[in-house]
């Protein structure tokens, strides 16, 4: 029976693809994890603080530079597929053509991007290059999965990686002072040089620089969402900046730190996604909503679960990857966790109003939220500190999911989403997060309720699993 599951599972396409996605995202986290507890003892928390702040730029100048033309990627694949080559080749194009107004403007206001930014002058031009061209590896991951090439989205993801881990170690150990420069360097080299190779591979391939037509399919998806972009960064990076300016560049690094082990959620959430949502579009192309729904259902079940071990194991995580200096923000990695969660929860009717080409609501959902996760962390991070910003963006997120739920059901007419599903899966993890808080000291305990539940949802599964077969 197991042969039989496996067998049939392999010639399935979202669970083939979804799994090696996974499995290779978790391989970049496992790196990331792994070089976690290197650089916060080769980096103070002053310097871990700049780099995330600097992280946190080169994310909002991303999307701005690039126009966010990489949201049109997917679509085009269904609306294109005569021409998918071609329309790659001139939208990238499009993209050049932004970074030449990019790197003009950076030249006359460095000075001025400096002082918004509270980055070093020297960064800028680095900001703007590195930006643009870890936009075109991401634009070219994304038509691999999209086309469910993961080997060569596996091999760019875990071969750049670990170059930029072990360049940025090797420029941290050769500097004797302002060592956050050594780990920006070796970034901004291997983001650059890939970026470069797949340039101009995307380029000769599609042989067609400038076309109206595609320039204005793929700007009239791409522009709405620039504000939805901006304003998601706003949701899970303007906390780190108004707590380095109200507590400082220490404070940001512990900050920092929490959130970065908190976003093994998003890193899952991600690695399921990629494999989701080729998979959806073609769901809906069909009209198989009854499978979509059955589908649905089981990913929330799966997610949730895997959240709550995540939640549960959190304290040995922060331990074992840090130096006592950074432990002080082991109570905010739930928290932060659960944010995770709901972007998971919101990104499955977002992705079926981005198939309906109703990118300006996902904008102003996305906005909306941004703009109140902006007044809630000036509010209240002068006042009660870094505590503060993970509280101020889960709350955000809450709302960001309420928003969309809403919408795609209104425009689903009720008949894609089950709402018990969600509720279930809110309750689950917030009676997780509220037993982990009680258990946080007894790890023993933690850890028999981990052994305990995945042993019984083994059976489960498996008990469902026979019953189908015994059907068919």
């Amino acid at each position: 029976m197991f042969k039989a599951i496996v067998n049939k599972a392999s010639q399935n396409t979202l669970i083939k693809s979804g799994f090696w996605y996974t499995i290779g995202n978790f391989f970049l986290q496992g790196i990331s994890f792994i070089t976690i507890p290197i650089f916060t003892r080769l980096l103070n928390t002053d310097n871990y603080g700049v780099v995330n702040l600097y992280s946190t730029w080169q994310s909002t100048f991303m999307y701005i530079i690039s126009l966010g033309l990489a949201s049109s990627v997917s679509k085009a694949k269904h609306d294109f597929k005569e021409d998918y080559d071609g329309y790659l080749s001139s939208i990238l194009f499009l993209s050049i053509i932004s970074l030449i107004v990019a790197v003009f403007l950076g030249c006359i206001f460095k000075n001025s991007i400096a002082f918004a930014t509270q980055l070093p002058v020297s960064l800028i031009m680095i900001l703007i290059f590195q930006s643009f061209f870890a936009y075109v590896v991401d634009y070219v991951s994304t038509k691999y999965t999209i086309e469910y090439q993961y080997k060569k989205y596996l091999f760019i993801s875990i071969s750049s990686t670990v170059l930029n881990v072990i360049l940025s170690i090797v420029l941290i150990l050769s500097l004797t002072q302002n060592k956050y420069i050594g780990r920006i360097g070796g970034g901004f080299v291997v983001t650059s040089v890939y970026g470069i190779v797949l340039l101009i591979l995307i380029l000769v391939k599609g042989k067609k620089l400038i076309n109206i037509k595609y320039w204005k399919y793929a700007l009239a998806l791409s522009l709405p969402l620039i504000p939805h972009s901006i304003s998601g960064l706003i949701l899970s990076q303007f906390d780190r900046i108004l707590i380095r300016k109200y507590v400082g560049f220490s404070a940001t690094g512990i900050y920092s730190f929490a959130y970065n082990m908190g976003m093994i959620v998003s890193v899952v959430w991600a690695s399921t996604n990629k494999a989701w949502v080729p998979w959806f579009f073609e769901q809906m192309d069909k009209r198989n909503v009854d499978d979509i729904k059955q589908k649905m259902k089981y990913y929330i079940i799966l997610f949730s679960v895997i959240v709550s071990i995540l939640i549960f194991v959190s304290p040995e995580l922060v331990m074992m990857m840090s130096s006592k200096g950074f432990w002080e923000g082991l109570k905010l990695v739930p928290i932060i966790m659960i944010s995770y969660f709901f972007v998971f929860l919101y990104s499955l009717p977002v992705n079926y109003e981005f198939y309906m080409k109703k990118t300006y609501l996902i904008s102003i959902g996305t906005f909306l939220s941004g703009f109140i996760n902006i007044i809630l962390n000036l509010l209240l991070i002068p006042k009660y500190g870094y505590i503060a910003g993970a509280y101020t963006t889960l709350v955000s997120y809450i709302l960001l999911f309420l928003y969309h739920y809403i919408i795609a059901n209104v425009l689903s007419k009720g008949k894609l989403f089950e709402t018990r599903y969600f509720v279930f899966s809110i309750v689950f993890i917030f009676a997780v997060a509220g037993m982990f808080y009680i258990l946080k000291s007894l790890w023993v305990i933690r850890y028999i309720i981990i052994i305990t539940g995945i042993t019984l949802a083994f059976y489960i599964i498996k008990n469902k699993i026979q019953v189908i077969l015994l059907k068919k």
